[in-house]
């Protein structure tokens, strides 16, 4: 079948959402479909066949994002019938997203969506309209899926969320898939002495590692303090922050004020997968405090590279991370450090967890998302949702 994916971010860009659709792009053409991405257009962006863009300025506040100006809708529409695309697939709710929408009902496509992103969650970087802002995204989100035939939902906390919105189309759980290949690689032992080195980590010096958007959804600032009170327990431990964002210089200020700014390490952004992965694989623990994941895509890298999670509870690791047996679900945020030191200690314990944190991971393969997500593009177009 042919295949358009609208998104309003895709490569050069790096988050999770580029990953996931970048592995499904490349296991739908595996199996002989064709797919065209639909996106923004972007400064470093290279040429590609299959990939259309369209206008864009740069975000305001976060340089690495576009906002899409949908100013050639009317050659998009001529471009989906010439190639003659069978299901539109969105991968977001903002300008493209709506894009997608319009160009489906224009030229009769059936359309389905994958909602990626808790955007309500979000609304906390304009504080004095937070409350009205809420009511807005929840109606409009609402609206957004409805003008699909089928909402795909990472986790069950997605779908309990859409529920909540009442939005009447098809819902379907369907977890993101991983190419576990490069993280279930063992690094040498020589290659983690040289990451380590890097930041001044002695090779037995106990690590702890967070990959993500340094934003206020991800409560890094808790992983701070959690890791401030683990140090004062071990103080040879190190944390290794690893991303980029709008509070890295506030997080750096906060580690500084409680004694931890030469043990809490700012790596940026890291090449994905060779960098990231080594990353993982020269660290004892993956902690996370973020309420805000539709699906745990860097708790399930961690996982397939052998670590195992603490975590603050969420629904969207819940089929993940198992309490006592791959790592430890913590209710409150504030009393992370005491299983993150129990894991630390207990170097048979966190061995155990690291086998079976590798061995939950190969549940999530990029395989069963792929032969699902057919499936569910198979119903559509047969009418059967």
């Amino acid at each position: 079948m042919n295949i358009g994916m609208f998104s309003d971010t895709y490569s050069p860009q790096v988050n999770g959402v580029v990953t996931m659709i970048k592995m499904l792009e490349e296991n739908l053409q595996k199996r002989g479909h064709k797919v065209y991405i639909f996106t923004v257009d972007h400064p470093k962006a290279v040429s590609q066949e299959n990939v259309y863009r369209v206008p864009s300025l740069k975000f305001p506040w976060e340089k690495q994002h576009r906002i899409g100006l949908p100013t050639n809708y009317r050659e998009l529409i001529q471009i989906i019938k010439d190639l003659r695309i069978d299901i539109i697939h969105s991968h977001s709710s903002i300008i493209v997203g709506y894009l997608a929408n319009l160009v489906a009902a224009s030229t009769k496509t059936p359309a389905v969506t994958t909602y990626h992103t808790m955007m309500e969650e979000y609304v906390h970087y304009i504080p004095f309209m937070e409350p009205i802002l809420k009511v807005y995204i929840r109606m409009q989100d609402r609206r957004f899926c409805d003008k699909n035939r089928a909402v795909i939902a990472p986790s069950i906390k997605i779908r309990k969320l859409l529920q909540s919105y009442n939005i009447s189309s098809h819902i379907e759980v369907i977890p993101n898939g991983v190419d576990l290949t490069p993280f279930a690689r063992e690094t040498g032992y020589d290659e983690r002495c040289a990451f380590r080195k890097r930041y001044d980590i002695g090779e037995n010096e106990p690590v702890m590692i967070f990959i993500g958007r340094m934003g206020g959804e991800k409560s890094i600032d808790k992983l701070i303090e959690n890791f401030a009170r683990v140090n004062s327990s071990l103080p040879d431990s190190h944390f290794l922050l690893v991303g980029d964002g709008p509070l890295k210089g506030k997080l750096k200020d906060l580690a500084s004020s409680l004694g931890v700014g030469d043990k809490v390490h700012f790596t940026g952004f890291l090449k994905w997968p060779a960098e990231i992965s080594l990353a993982y694989q020269s660290s004892d623990l993956f902690i996370i405090a973020s309420h805000t994941e539709t699906f745990g895509l860097v708790t399930l890298e961690a996982m397939a590279s052998g670590l195992p999670v603490v975590a603050y509870r969420d629904d969207s690791i819940a089929n993940m991370v198992f309490d006592g047996d791959n790592g430890f679900m913590c209710d409150s945020k504030d009393e992370l450090h005491s299983k993150i030191i129990e894991v630390l200690t207990d170097s048979e314990l966190r061995q155990i967890m690291s086998v079976r944190s590798r061995e939950i991971s190969r549940d999530f393969s990029a395989d069963i998302n792929v032969e699902r997500t057919i499936d569910l593009y198979n119903r559509v177009l047969n009418n059967e949702i």
